[in-house]
C-alpha cells in the first residue's frame, strides 16, 4: 500500500502529505509501530506518552488528526477527551486500543471520536479509519471556506437553514409542523405541502412516541442544550432515521420581537418551538455494529460465549422463580480436525456456517443456539417438562446431519456428539451446567454407540474434555505414539522446494492421526508441550540425518510454543540435540507465532540471537493477525516471514485483488527476508502469488503433509531449492 491509497481524497487546501497527525500511547513501541505504519503510505505523525502530554502539545500545537489510547497510567484517553471537549479544541480523534469492553467503545463515539479500532487491528484497518477522516476533514474545511463566502449575503441565512445538514423544524403549540427544511423533506420522504400542519407524533416512530410526548409536552425543555434521541419514520422508504433533537421555546416579547425561553407555562404569547434534528444513523449503526460483533460469532451469525452466558444467566433466575427445568446441549463435531486439515480451512468454515444452519432449522423460536468456538455448540431448550425432551432434540440434531453436506463437489459426512446437562437437575448455575454437557459430550464420543449422553451425577471430571486430552498426552509420550510429517514449501518461480515444515501429530491405538489442533492447547496449559518438543526435534534431527545420508539437504522448521521459548537452557537444549546427531544448524529454522514473541520479548530476543549465531534461522508464523507491529521485526534476527492462511483464502478466481498481500511482500523484501504464503490451496491462489514476483507458498495445493518416506519419494521427484 502506498500514497496512492489517499490519492482519491480531493483537497484544493493542502497536501495529503501534510496532514498534522498526533498519536498518544503510553507505550513507545506502539507509537513507533503505528508511525511506521504511517510512514508506508507517505504520512507523517509526532508522539507523545501519556494523556498529560497529549493534554500539553494539543494545547500549544493545532493537529488535524490524533490516534488516541485509552487505557494510560497518568490520565485515560476518556479524559483528554472530555478535555478537547471542555476547551474546545479543535481536532479530529481515532481512539486505538485494547480495550474490549463495548460500554467505553460506545462512550468515546458519542463524546465526538470519530472513530473506534481495536487492537489487534489489521494496517488496512487503521490506513481506512484514517482515510475516512481526513475525508471528512476535507469537506469540513470546504464547508467552512462555502460559508464564509456567502457570509455577505442576506441569503445566506436561508441558505443554511434549507441546506443545512441537520433536520430544521418549527412546532405549534399544540404540536403540528409550521416550518420544516429543504433536508428534513429530503430525510424524511414527505413533500412540504404533506409534512406542514401533520402532527410530530405521526412522524415518530411508534416505540419512541410517549419518550417524545415527555419530552416536547412536560413545559420545560431540557436545560444545558440536552438532546433526545428519537427514531423517525421514513414515509417512501421502509428504514428508521435515528435522530438526536433539541429544541427551544420562543414567545412574543409585549414590546414586539421574540425570545427563546426553555419553559411554556401556556403562556398567551407563547408562539412554538423550534428545533434541530441532527441524523444520527450512522452512529447508531456503527454502535449496532459494535454490539452484534461483541455478541455475536462472525462466522456463523449465531450468539458466542458471551451472549450465551447473558441469555442463560437470565434464563436461571426466571426458571428459579417459575420452578422451571430446561436443558443444555453441547455440541461437538466428531474428527472436525482431520475435515479442516483434509479439505482446507474455507471448505472447514462452510461446514460451520452449513451446519449453523442445519441446527437452526431444530430449534424452536424461544431456544438459543450460540457457537462457543472451534466445533464447539451449545443450544438452551428452556421450559422442558423432563430428560426425555432434550433426548428428542438431540436425536433430531443428530440425525439433521446424516445427510453429506456438499461443497465445491465434495461430499462431506459429518457427525456430531451431543451431551445433555438438566437445570436444576444437574445444576444450577451456568458455569456449573456447561461443564456437565461439557463431561457428557466426552462420554457420548468414548463410550457410547449412541451419538448423544445423559449426563449423571456419577461421572467424573476425568470425562471432562480437558482431562481426556491430557490423559491420551501423556499415553502417547510414554507409549511413544508421536509422529512427525513434512509438508513441503515451494519456490513460486522455480516450482522447486524451498524447504519443509515438521508437523506432529499423534498416532492412536486404531492408527487413526490425531492433528495438534486437537492437543497442542491442552499441552500448553500442562506443560506437557516441553515433552512433546524434545520428542519432535529428536524424530525430526534422526529424519535429517537419515536425509544426509541419503544426500539430501534441505532446511527443516520446527514450531516453537510461547512455554518451550520460557524454559531454562532452551538454547543449550537445541543445539547439544542437533550437535548429538552431528548436524549442521543451519539446516533448522524456528518458526514462533507473532503472540508468542510479545509474551516476554526480552527472553525472546535473547534466545534467538543466540540461536542465530549458530546459523539456525529464525521465522514468523501467522504474521498479520497477532500483535501488528513491525517494531519487533527490528529488534529480532529474522529470516522469514510467514503470511496467516486467513489472507489466502480471500484469494479465488473470482477475486485476484488484494491490497494486504502486495504489502506485506513489498515489507518483506525491505527487509531483506524469505516471504512464505500458508494455505494456498488452489490454482488462482498459485497463479496469484507467481503474479506477485519472488515467494514461497506451502498449501494443499502442492502437498499435504507428508511421512517421512513420503517426503523423500516426493523430494525424488522435485528439484531442492540450492
Amino acid at each position: 500500500m502506498d500514497l496512492n491509497f489517499f490519492n482519491d481524497i480531493q483537497s484544493t487546501h493542502r497536501s495529503i502529505q501534510d496532514t498534522k497527525i498526533l498519536i498518544v500511547d503510553d507505550e513507545p513501541a506502539m507509537a513507533r509501530s503505528i508511525q511506521g505504519v504511517l510512514s508506508l503510505v507517505g504520512l507523517k505523525a509526532n508522539s507523545v506518552s501519556g494523556g498529560y502530554a497529549a493534554i500539553k502539545e494539543l494545547t500549544t500545537n493545532t493537529y488535524d488528526l490524533v490516534l488516541l489510547d485509552l487505557n494510560m497510567p497518568d490520565i485515560d484517553g476518556t479524559e483528554v477527551l472530555s478535555h478537547l471537549n471542555d476547551k474546545q479544541i479543535t481536532t479530529n480523534v481515532i481512539v486505538v486500543s485494547g480495550e474490549s469492553e463495548i460500554k467505553k467503545a460506545i462512550h468515546v463515539l458519542k463524546h465526538g471520536a470519530k472513530d473506534f479500532i481495536r487492537k489487534p487491528y489489521t494496517t488496512d484497518e487503521l490506513l481506512f479509519s484514517i482515510k475516512n477522516v481526513l475525508e471528512k476533514i476535507n469537506l469540513e474545511l470546504d464547508n467552512r471556506e462555502m460559508l464564509k463566502k456567502l457570509e455577505e449575503s442576506e441569503a445566506l441565512h436561508r441558505f443554511i437553514v434549507h441546506n443545512s445538514p441537520d433536520l430544521l423544524y418549527m412546532l405549534d403549540p399544540d404540536g403540528y409542523f409550521v416550518f420544516v427544511n429543504k433536508n428534513t423533506v429530503k430525510l424524511l420522504g414527505y413533500s412540504r405541502k404533506e409534512i406542514i400542519g401533520k402532527h410530530y407524533t405521526d412522524i415518530v416512530y411508534f416505540k419512541d412516541i410517549e419518550r417524545a410526548k415527555l419530552f416536547f409536552n412536560n413545559g420545560i425543555l431540557p436545560q444545558n442544550g440536552k438532546s433526545l434521541e428519537l427514531r423517525l419514520q421514513n414515509k417512501k422508504e421502509n428504514r428508521l432515521l435515528h435522530v438526536a433533537i433539541r429544541a427551544i421555546n420562543i414567545e412574543r416579547k409585549n414590546s414586539g420581537g421574540f425570545k427563546l425561553s426553555r419553559q411554556l407555562n401556556n403562556k398567551p404569547n407563547f408562539v412554538g418551538s423550534y428545533g434541530v434534528a441532527r441524523d444520527i444513523t450512522e452512529r447508531k449503526q456503527s454502535e449496532e455494529i459494535i454490539r452484534y460483533q461483541y455478541n455475536h460469532d462472525l462466522l456463523t451469525g449465531l450468539p458466542n460465549r458471551t451472549l450465551l452466558k447473558e441469555r442463560m444467566g437470565a434464563l436461571v433466575s426466571q426458571s428459579k422463580r417459575g420452578q422451571l427445568k430446561f436443558a443444555v446441549l453441547y455440541i461437538d463435531i466428531n474428527r472436525f480436525k482431520l475435515i479442516n486439515d483434509t479439505y482446507g480451512q474455507s471448505i472447514g468454515d462452510a461446514i460451520l456456517q452449513n451446519l449453523a444452519e442445519i441446527l437452526r432449522h431444530c430449534t424452536r423460536e424461544e431456544d438459543t443456539l450460540a457457537r462457543l468456538g472451534g466445533d464447539e455448540f451449545i443450544l438452551i431448550l428452556p421450559d422442558i417438562d423432563n430428560s426425555d425432551d432434550a433426548v428428542t432434540v438431540a436425536n433430531k440434531v443428530v440425525a439433521g446431519t446424516a445427510i453429506p453436506i456438499r461443497h465445491n463437489g465434495h461430499e462431506i459426512y459429518v457427525t456430531l456428539s451431543v451431551g445433555i446437562a438438566i437445570y436444576p437437575e444437574h445444576a444450577d448455575n451456568v458455569e456449573e451446567l456447561i461443564k456437565c454437557a461439557d463431561i457428557a459430550v466426552c462420554n457420548a464420543k468414548a463410550k457410547t454407540k449412541s451419538r448423544h449422553y445423559l449426563y449423571h451425577k456419577n461421572l467424573k471430571n476425568m470425562n471432562s474434555t480437558k482431562v481426556f486430552i491430557e490423559n491420551m498426552i501423556r499415553d502417547s509420550i510414554k507409549n511413544d505414539r508421536f509422529v512427525v510429517h513434512y509438508q513441503p514449501q515451494i519456490d513460486v518461480p522455480s516450482s522447486s522446494i524451498h524447504a519443509v515444515e515438521a508437523l506432529v501429530r499423534i498416532l492412536s491405538p486404531s492408527n487413526k492421526l490425531i492433528l495438534p489442533g486437537k492437543f497442542i492447547d491442552i499441552a500448553e496449559e500442562t506443560s506437557l508441550i516441553n515433552d512433546i518438543g524434545d520428542i519432535v526435534l529428536e524424530k525430526v534431527c534422526r529424519d535429517v540425518q537419515q536425509w544426509n545420508q541419503q544426500g539430501v539437504h534441505i532446511q527443516v522448521s520446527i514450531n516453537i510454543s510461547a512455554v518451550q521459548l520460557a524454559t531454562e537452557n532452551f538454547v543449550e537444549n537445541i543445539l547439544d540435540k542437533i550437535h548429538s546427531f552431528g548436524l549442521n544448524p543451519h539446516e533448522f529454522e524456528i518458526e514462533l507465532t507473532e503472540n508468542v514473541l510479545v509474551q516476554n520479548m526480552n527472553k525472546a530476543v535473547i534466545n534467538l540471537l543466540q540461536l542465530a549465531d549458530y546459523g539456525i534461522k529464525i521465522a514468523i508464523d501467522d504474521f498479520g493477525t497477532g500483535y501488528s507491529s513491525l517494531n519487533y521485526l527490528d529488534r529480532l534476527p529474522l529470516n522469514t516471514l510467514k503470511l496467516d492462511k486467513l489472507f489466502m483464502n480471500k484469494i479465488s478466481a473470482e477475486n485476484m485483488e488484494d491490497t494486504i498481500i502486495p504489502a506485506m511482500i513489498g515489507v518483506a523484501k525491505g527487509l531483506k527476508l524469505d516471504f512464505i504464503a500458508e494455505g494456498v490451496e488452489t490454482q488462482a491462489q498459485h497463479q496469484y502469488l507467481d503474479q506477485q514476483g519472488s515467494c514461497i507458498a506451502q498449501g494443499f495445493y502442492y502437498s499435504k503433509p507428508l511421512s517421512n518416506d513420503k517426503l523423500i519419494a516426493f523430494i525424488d521427484n522435485h528439484r531442492v531449492l540450492k
